[in-house]
């Protein structure tokens, strides 16, 4: 099957993580995709570390099944080149800092040339506000946002440990960019989309961001366990296996209680309901942890099958690399090196019925595509307008 976005042309002027994830997954439906890169040195992404076979593991990730064009776009010739490839090109992306963009060419350019363009801009708080010029990293978003407040144990914040606003975003932009090249082939036009890393992560937030403006209640965070569930978290077994129990509603709260044989909790009416189960938190979990404590890892993990009680193991990074899921499903992939190596990547999540993935996708060299790319769009263009 042809994928869904062949055809597609996407102009990328984009650096580190949100806006690279974004394009890489049009890429991955099948769109062309153009990364617009600085001379010298490129997406700064690139020098993250060498991981990869001497290639930072973020840029290897995100940037793989892209074409590299190098453009000075300080120069009167490098913007020159930057509006060919926008005049003919269906989106437009980008997440340079605050005003760059602008600078280098106006909205009101854009539709003068490219009418049916779709642009999309990421930033770190949006178009308008006291913080739109605010530069914008991960970090610091989840930080204004209270992510990293509301991750870790009280009095001790904790960074997630992956960019959690620099992922939601892309993930948002491409959602947004698509909903806007539907509306585009219903009016003919072009739309301009706006992805705030600030805003996705408030909406994120939501549940705690509502109970404490409509309720009044602040809700702390609670480390791995669940902020407004119990028990819902790690326990360990008897031979120091970590497993997460994650029960979501009061009938897996009995049947819980069957496997582990907490006769007098579950007949306790206060702990019937998750709130009552949350007002005596402490006694739940405490009893949860010591019966749990007298099992295998592997008894446990049949019986709660048997029982139908939600589990999951806490895996370290290499347990994950190894999980047979990802085995069974054949989840890893080749993808080429610029230095004619390969590694295995992870497959694109999407899943559409019959699409294929393209044969062998490429990591680009900076610049490796940037005459052919000029010289290609600019003869489509030519017989477009012929």
């Amino acid at each position: 099957m042809t994928p869904p976005l062949v055809g597609l042309r996407v102009v990328a002027l984009e650096q580190a993580v949100a806006a690279p994830l974004c394009s890489r997954h049009l890429a991955d439906l099948g769109a062309d995709v153009i990364k617009i890169e600085r001379p010298g040195r490129g997406d700064f992404a690139r020098e993250y570390d060498t991981f990869v076979k001497g290639m930072a593991s973020h840029f290897v990730w995100l940037n793989y099944g892209k074409r590299s064009v190098v453009l000075d776009l300080k120069t009167t010739e490098g913007k020159s080149k930057l509006l060919q490839l926008l005049a003919s090109a269906d989106v437009f992306l980008s997440n340079l800092s605050p005003g760059a963009v602008e600078r280098i060419v106006s909205r009101e350019e854009l539709e003068q040339l490219n009418p049916r363009l779709v642009t999309c801009h990421i930033s770190g708080y949006g178009p308008s506000g006291p913080y739109r010029d605010r530069k914008a990293f991960d970090l610091l978003i989840q930080g204004e946002a209270g992510v990293t407040a509301n991750t870790g144990l009280p009095g001790a914040p904790a960074k997630p440990g992956v960019s959690l606003a620099d992922l939601s975003a892309g993930i948002y932009a491409a959602t947004s960019i698509l909903a806007a090249l539907r509306a585009r082939d219903i009016s003919g036009r072009g739309e301009h989309v706006h992805v705030s890393m600030f805003d996705v992560l408030a909406e994120w937030m939501s549940p705690l961001l509502l109970a404490q403006h409509e309720g009044g209640v602040d809700i702390p965070p609670a480390g791995t366990r669940h902020a407004t569930i119990t028990p819902y978290g790690p326990f360990v077994t008897a031979d120091g296996v970590t497993l997460n129990i994650a029960v979501q509603n009061d009938r897996q709260w009995q049947l819980l209680c069957e496997v582990l044989e907490l006769r007098t909790l579950a007949q306790d009416d206060r702990l019937a309901a998750n709130s009552g189960r949350l007002a005596h938190r402490s006694d739940v979990e405490g009893a949860v942890t010591n019966a749990v404590l007298k099992w295998s890892s592997t008894s446990l993990e049949m019986a709660l099958d048997d029982a139908g009680v939600p589990w999951g193991r806490m895996n370290a990074t290499i347990d994950v690399v190894r999980h047979p899921q990802l085995e069974a499903e054949g989840r890893w992939r080749p993808v080429g090196l610029p230095t004619g190596e390969t590694v295995s990547v992870l497959k694109s999540p999407f899943r559409l019925g019959r699409h294929q993935d393209q044969a062998l996708p490429k990591v680009p060299s900076l610049g490796e595509h940037t005459e052919e790319t000029l010289r290609d769009w600019s003869e489509k263009e030519a017989v477009v307008n012929g």
